[in-house]
């Protein structure tokens, strides 16, 4: 009884050493050259300046959710969302004199808008200047029926 028990325990040993010495030939790092030809390896310097522009985006996409806690009752749970929301929308861009105009499309929900239109105005009494030129932007969203 136990020869017949060792036949299948010694098989399964077999199985088992087969496929470590298959998971040991198999190499711990490729290459990405030898894994995606296609892809690049940025240098150092790329790097620095790619994570710099997200860290930049971060901090403004944060600053702009924080600004919308006193417009916008479920800031705490959509802020970040509503952020994102706003930043891909579309709009128009219209020079009138000195100001540089961003009139944007409304949002998905009346309740999102209404916060962007808020938010809008607290950017406009910073009176904040395009980098680089005399024009100072304001912020504006287009008519959606029920922001009123």
């Amino acid at each position: 009884m136990l020869a017949r028990l060792e036949r299948p325990v010694a098989a399964a040993r077999r199985e088992l050493e087969a496929a470590q010495a298959a998971a040991r030939a198999v190499p711990a790092k490729i290459p990405l050259a030898g894994h995606a030809p296609e892809m690049v390896r940025l240098d150092t310097e790329t790097k620095l300046i790619t994570h710099a522009i997200r860290m930049a985006a971060r901090n403004a996409e944060t600053i702009l959710a924080r600004a919308l806690h006193s417009h916008h009752a479920r800031a705490g749970d959509e802020a970040y969302a509503l952020t994102r929301e706003a930043l891909t929308t579309s709009g128009d861009i219209t020079l009138r004199g000195s100001v540089l105009n961003v009139r944007l499309d409304p949002l998905s929900a009346p309740r999102r808008t209404r916060a962007l239109v808020a938010l809008c105005e607290q950017l406009n009494t910073t009176a904040t200047r395009y980098p680089g030129t005399r024009l100072t932007l304001h912020y504006e969203v287009k008519e959606h029926h029920g922001t009123a």
